[in-house]
């Protein structure tokens, strides 16, 4: 996974294809996921976060795929955010966005106030908004979990979203029994499944008993509701990790609570936990396909982009894996028999099931064909055409009609379930049937090199009239030419006058090496962008020269660099600042790698100092270093260069240094002074400076609540991250600061 992760996270940082990003803009990375075929080909997908000058931005996500070898498959974006220029200072106080959030979901009772962010909200330059969560429940009971987007300028109600999905499931009793289910010193918590449990409404507390025999068969009871949840979840567990590859409902080998007792013919998934009601003949809706799909819901919040999406595309996550479900426990006739029909056993409302994925318009007339009016249709009922193509794309259409009179032959519910779940691993805010399209066809593509799945997925999409897509990914049977481009640095600065120099990398990803044509876009007036050579080989790497003259205006600007071979190009960001003055007749740059690095007291460790001519003509740099430890010295070998040289500098501690981070500054004098930063840690036998909380390292991986010691304060890990800094600003989202040792 380490290859994965390492080659998204270059792909993030230098604005790699659909990750373009403005220069107050970087992304944070949220979550990698694990996709693919579990044991025999691993896709990873990682998650990232936008932020703008410090604040989240919504709406700004995205995602990169990636092959355990670290190749990048492809890259996804939510579509706004790239161009954003706010006015971060708010007029409006946080309290008094609490209390038009509060005013805005009239919620009965108000259980929690589940934050109340400062962010930016993408589109149209973007939005200055708090994001406020209030949670609780409506006056008929039903619960809510509602995000308020305030405008912070004006108060304003700029948009709301609620995390709730009601479903309307079936409650069909499981068998044959009697049923085994995994249960914790006799009371209805998994003890190998973390997190799932179900309670009791009422009480909130798992049923218990003194024999570990749970229900008695009559669905009238909580608890034999409870015995059939359990039931259900433990099978989607083991499908979603033998099938799909996820570690869990929460991607993360984690679960969520199951309630039993809500006093509506319905359930809900509230965001954070879900709620089983009742059928017309008070049986608790406990049943496979219900909770199957209530857990889908779950899912899908659980997946890069979150749950917000065009009508119908939630309620069809749902319906989909309640069917996976179904299929993977294969339960005998009488009982809840693997099937595409919704509530056909509970006959929820008296009239039959709910929906029919094979053929929707037999239930309720639900639309079987996408068009213009599914976005404002009841989601139910927008579940239709996603709920088809999946049944089309799993069984083919020998026993359902389709849109244009096609046929299609259908891959097995076990490889759609895998097409649907992996393009669910591309998704990013504001999904909708078009977009699903790209993913799907994106996911079929990776999974299957023969296009097979590639073929019969767009012939589903078609078969529902979806329509074709531009920029959706196309695919033939034999790998074709393909490469990736990047930037050893995705910023720089010049001043009026001069020039900076980057380098673009270039490598052969599928199939053999392409010629590879270099240009850039997106430079002011005044700036000139050139490439020597100006195409290469897919393996090898071009010199980019960024000049500016003297009436160019100051100010920075993302240049986009692109990287084509025929009809496949790649781009990537470099964010290029200009500042004004004249540069010294000669100039150079002082560089380091790497720029940390740690030893044991008594040990060493060494770095490479690179210098190059920036202006005018090479000159000789003399190198020295300051802001050693006591007890530390620094040698330089050689201890001076000519711009456009090496040298490796060597730090030495004794046995009396002090174990610790250090900040050692590296000097280059020449016509011109320039430094570089070396961070410095010396080892600790005891695990650190900070009461045997371990120094932070660049090179370690870290999770949630890990702690460690950093310039004398101790530091405690909010998300997962390698190689960010504690005291960086930049890592706000990342570490939190626990105070000095």
């Amino acid at each position: 996974m380490s290859l994965a992760v390492a080659a998204a996270d270059k792909a993030a940082l230098s604005g790699l294809d659909a990750l373009a990003k403005g220069p107050d803009q970087q992304f944070v990375r949220k979550q990698t996921y694990t996709g693919g075929v579990p044991g025999h080909r691993d896709l990873f997908y990682v998650s990232y976060d936008r932020t703008y000058k410090g604040l989240p931005v919504i709406g700004g996500d995205a995602v990169v795929a990636t092959d355990a070898n670290g190749a990048v498959l492809s890259t996804v974006a939510a579509d706004q955010g790239a161009e954003l220029a706010v006015d971060t200072r708010a007029s409006v106080t946080a309290s008094k966005a609490e209390s038009i959030a509060r005013a805005t979901a009239k919620l009965a009772t108000v259980d929690s106030i589940d934050g109340n962010t400062l962010s930016v909200q993408a589109g149209a330059g973007g939005t200055l908004v708090y994001e406020t969560i209030v949670a609780g429940h409506k006056a008929d009971g039903a619960p809510s979990r509602l995000h308020v987007f305030v405008n912070a300028k004006t108060g304003k109600v700029e948009s709301t979203k609620d995390d709730v999905r009601a479903g309307s499931g079936t409650s069909q009793w499981n068998g044959p029994n009697p049923l085994h289910i995994d249960t914790s010193n006799n009371s209805t918590v998994d003890p190998t499944r973390s997190g799932v449990r179900c309670v009791d409404l009422a009480t909130k507390q798992p049923f218990t008993k003194s024999n570990d025999t749970f229900g008695n068969g009559q669905a009238s009871s909580k608890e034999t509701g409870c015995v059939d949840v359990l039931w259900s979840t433990q099978h989607e567990w083991d499908m979603l990790k033998n099938w799909l590859g996820r570690s869990g409902i929460n991607g993360s080998g984690g679960g969520v609570t199951v309630q039993v007792g809500l006093s509506q013919v319905n359930a809900y998934w509230t965001g954070d936990h879900i709620e089983i009601g009742h059928n017309n003949a008070n049986q608790w809706i406990g049943s496979m396909d219900v909770v199957g799909h209530e857990h889908g819901h779950a899912i899908d919040q659980y997946t890069p982009g979150g749950a917000g999406q065009e009508a119908g595309l939630g309620e069809g996550t749902g319906d989909i894996f309640g069917a996976l479900t179904e299929a993977y426990t294969n339960e005998p006739s009488p009982y809840d028999t693997p099937d595409y029909t919704v509530g056909e056993s509970v006959n929820l409302v008296g009239q039959g099931p709910i929906r029919n994925m094979a053929n929707p318009s037999q239930v309720n007339g639900d639309p079987n064909c996408y068009s213009s009016r599914i976005p404002s249709t009841e989601v139910h009922a927008a579940a239709g055409p996603l709920n088809h193509w999946f049944y089309l794309l799993a069984e083919g259409s020998a026993k359902s009609p389709t849109c244009n009179s096609s046929t299609v032959t259908g891959i097995g519910i076990q490889a759609a379930g895998r097409v649907f779940y992996n393009a669910m691993l591309l998704k990013t805010s504001g999904m909708s049937y078009n977009r699903y399209r790209t993913a799907t066809l994106t996911a079929a593509k990776n999974l299957d090199p023969t296009c097979a799945q590639y073929n019969a997925t767009k012939a589903a999409w078609n078969a529902v009239s979806v329509a074709q897509q531009s920029g959706e990914p196309t695919c033939t049977s034999q790998p074709g030419n393909d490469f990736s481009v990047s930037l050893s640095s995705s910023s720089g600065t010049v001043q009026k006058g001069a020039s900076t120099t980057a380098t673009v990398s270039t490598a052969t990803t599928t199939g053999s090496a392409s010629t590879v044509a270099l240009t850039a876009t997106g430079q002011p007036a005044g700036v000139t962008v050139s490439f020597n050579p100006a195409s290469v080989q897919s393996g090898a790497s071009s010199t980019m020269t960024v000049s500016a003259s003297a009436s160019a205006a100051a100010g920075t600007y993302p240049i986009t660099v692109k990287g084509a071979a025929g009809a496949t190009s790649h781009t990537v960001t470099y964010n290029l600042t200009v500042s004004g003055g004249q540069p010294p007749t000669d100039d150079f740059s002082l560089a380091l790698s790497p720029s940390d690095g740690s030893a044991d007291p008594g040990k060493s460790v060494s770095t490479t100092v690179t210098t190059a001519t920036t202006a005018g003509s090479a000159q000789t740099v003399a190198l020295s270093a300051s802001g050693l430890p006591s007890g530390a010295t620094a040698s330089f070998n050689p201890s001076s260069v000519q711009s456009g040289g090496t040298s490796t500098l060597t730090i030495n501690t004794s046995a009396s240094t002090a174990p610790g981070s250090y900040q050692v500054t590296i000097t280059g004098s020449g016509t011109a002074s320039h430094t570089a930063t070396f961070s410095l840690t010396v080892n600790g036998g005891g695990g650190g400076g900070c009461g045997g909380v371990s120094e932070w390292s660049a090179s370690q991986a870290y999770v949630p609540n890990d702690e460690v010691s950093f310039n004398g304060h101790k530091w405690k890990s909010i998300w997962y991250s390698t190689g960010a800094q504690p005291d960086d600003p930049r890592s706000w989202a990342v570490w939190q600061d626990e105070g000095a040792c």
